[in-house]
């Protein structure tokens, strides 16, 4: 190949295309440990827009990442719907109980605007304000919390909601996905108006089930929530925590430009099963990048590029959200170790 010089942006947008590029790109999605590298209460963070905003402005200043993900956490569409939320000075968001004590229950529930709730409007408006700033430079993801199967299991109860897919009536499974459909679509279709390059949903508990049972709940949904987001100019993500080898096939029929993949799955497994077209995001364990130094986090980022002689068509990055306490030096080797990286 020969040598060129791509911007952050240039050099993500063409990777997701499957084009040439100088350098394999590099962004995680890094919130708690954006926080504490910052000095930055996460409360602080999860409730106010402008801090969300600079904390990820400021922590991708510091480790010089392609990209910026945006988001708070998973419990977006929970607190939205009426459920309490807990927010902590220094620890991850997290609830005590379901909305739902019967899945029935969603019949009392409606489809919200995003604009005027208070859980989506955080998001919405830090993701506008990192965009307005840095978006002409750097490849802008945000996250609309989670798909129509997880948001389903999330409001719920996870534990419930798998055992119900076997014993409660499947007409009413089904509508219950399909409300659950409209809520990811209109909150999705108010983060494409912020002006980012790639909204990102997140459908972790799938990778639970069996494909039988994937083929029946979760990807129709998943389907039809992407195609009502496509054709925006907004590249559309999914990420499936876990081992997920046994439902990747599934993806490749879908109108998405982008599969993060879980540290569970190697990358040149995910390319095999999910074809050429679409792009990939990860793949590195956040255990060991949380725990190693920056020496072996260094290598180890060359190994997952080397490993399927990766040209384009990925994004370096961990598998999952960055853990509190991870190094600022581990992010920083992930980085220079993709600038090191020779593409031949």
């Amino acid at each position: 190949m020969h040598k060129f010089k791509l911007t952050s942006l240039e050099r993500v947008k063409r990777s997701i295309q499957g084009k040439e590029v100088d350098c394999i790109p590099m962004f995680p999605e890094v919130i708690a440990a954006a926080c504490q590298i910052t000095g930055v209460k996460q409360s602080d963070y999860s409730k106010n827009p402008e801090i969300m905003a600079n904390t990820l402005i400021k922590v991708r200043e510091l480790c010089d990442f392609d990209g910026i993900y945006v988001s708070r956490d998973n419990l977006i569409y929970h607190q939205t719907m009426g459920g309490e939320v807990i927010f902590p000075d220094d620890d991850e968001p997290y609830n005590k109980s379901t909305v739902l004590n019967r899945i029935e229950e969603f019949t009392k529930l409606s489809v919200p605007s995003p604009k005027e709730s208070p859980a989506m409007k955080t998001v919405l408006e830090a993701a506008r304000l990192v965009t307005d700033k840095m978006g002409d430079s750097y490849y802008i993801q945000a996250n609309i919390d989670s798909g129509p199967f997880e948001m389903a299991g999330i409001l719920r109860g996870v534990q419930d909601f798998l055992l119900e897919l076997t014993i409660v009536e499947e007409k009413l499974i089904h509508k219950f996905l399909s409300f659950c459909t409209e809520v990811v679509v209109e909150y999705g279709r108010a983060m494409i108006d912020t002006g980012v390059h790639g909204i990102q949903y997140g459908d972790s508990i799938a990778s639970l089930i069996n494909p039988e049972l994937y083929k029946k709940f979760v990807f129709p949904y998943q389907e039809i929530s992407v195609n009502a987001l496509s054709n925006n100019d907004c590249d559309i993500w999914i990420h499936i925590c876990g081992k997920t080898d046994h439902i990747i096939p599934f993806l490749k029929y879908l109108n998405i430009q982008g599969y993060e993949v879980d540290s569970l799955v190697q990358l040149d497994c995910a390319r095999l099963l999910i074809g050429d077209r679409i792009a990939l995001k990860g793949n590195i364990d956040t255990t060991f990048l949380l725990t190693h130094t920056a020496a072996e986090v260094y290598s180890a980022t060359q190994e997952c590029i080397k490993s399927s002689d990766f040209k384009t068509g990925l994004i370096m990055s961990p598998g999952c959200g960055v853990p509190r306490m991870t190094p600022i030096e581990n992010l920083q080797a992930m980085v220079q170790a993709c600038r090191d990286y020779k593409i031949e």
